[in-house]
Protein backbone atom coordinates (compact mmCIF):
# COMPACT_ATOMS: atom_id res chain seq x y z
CA UNK A 1 0.00 0.00 0.00
CA UNK A 2 1.57 3.26 -1.11
CA UNK A 3 -0.97 5.77 0.08
CA UNK A 4 -1.56 7.99 3.10
CA UNK A 5 -3.43 5.22 4.93
CA UNK A 6 -0.14 3.85 6.27
CA UNK A 7 0.70 7.24 7.81
CA UNK A 8 -2.75 7.52 9.38
CA UNK A 9 -2.57 3.95 10.68
CA UNK A 10 0.79 4.62 12.32
CA UNK A 11 -0.78 7.39 14.39
CA UNK A 12 1.43 10.26 13.27
CA UNK A 13 -1.01 12.01 10.92
CA UNK A 14 -1.71 15.58 12.03
CA UNK A 15 -4.49 16.24 9.52
CA UNK A 16 -2.50 19.04 7.87
CA UNK A 17 -4.14 18.42 4.48
CA UNK A 18 -0.83 18.26 2.56
CA UNK A 19 -1.80 14.86 1.17
CA UNK A 20 -4.98 16.18 -0.47
CA UNK A 21 -3.56 15.95 -4.00
CA UNK A 22 -6.02 13.66 -5.72
CA UNK A 23 -9.69 12.86 -6.02
CA UNK A 24 -9.26 9.63 -4.05
CA UNK A 25 -8.64 11.39 -0.72
CA UNK A 26 -11.31 12.99 1.42
CA UNK A 27 -11.21 14.05 5.05
CA UNK A 28 -13.39 12.79 7.88
CA UNK A 29 -13.41 13.14 11.65
CA UNK A 30 -11.57 10.43 13.49
CA UNK A 31 -12.60 9.03 16.88
CA UNK A 32 -11.04 12.05 18.61
CA UNK A 33 -12.78 14.65 16.45
CA UNK A 34 -9.77 15.53 14.26
CA UNK A 35 -9.95 15.53 10.47
CA UNK A 36 -7.83 12.81 8.90
CA UNK A 37 -7.49 11.59 5.31
CA UNK A 38 -9.60 8.71 4.04
CA UNK A 39 -8.58 6.94 0.83
CA UNK A 40 -11.28 5.51 -1.39
CA UNK A 41 -11.29 2.08 -3.06
CA UNK A 42 -10.33 3.55 -6.43
CA UNK A 43 -6.89 4.64 -5.21
CA UNK A 44 -4.12 3.62 -7.62
CA UNK A 45 -1.38 3.73 -4.94
CA UNK A 46 0.63 6.25 -6.96
CA UNK A 47 2.28 7.51 -3.75
CA UNK A 48 1.88 11.25 -4.40
CA UNK A 49 0.14 11.74 -1.07
CA UNK A 50 2.91 9.98 0.86
CA UNK A 51 5.61 12.03 -0.88
CA UNK A 52 3.95 15.26 0.27
CA UNK A 53 3.35 14.11 3.83
CA UNK A 54 5.70 15.58 6.42
CA UNK A 55 5.93 12.09 7.93
CA UNK A 56 6.43 10.27 4.63
CA UNK A 57 9.55 8.11 4.57
CA UNK A 58 10.61 9.49 1.16
CA UNK A 59 10.61 13.09 2.35
CA UNK A 60 14.05 14.65 2.82
CA UNK A 61 14.07 18.16 4.26
CA UNK A 62 17.75 18.15 5.18
CA UNK A 63 18.68 20.05 1.98
CA UNK A 64 18.22 23.38 3.80
CA UNK A 65 21.08 22.82 6.21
Amino acid sequence: MDNITRIVSSGVCTGCNACDVCKHITFAENEYGFLTPVVDEECTNCGKCVKLCIYGPERDDDDDE
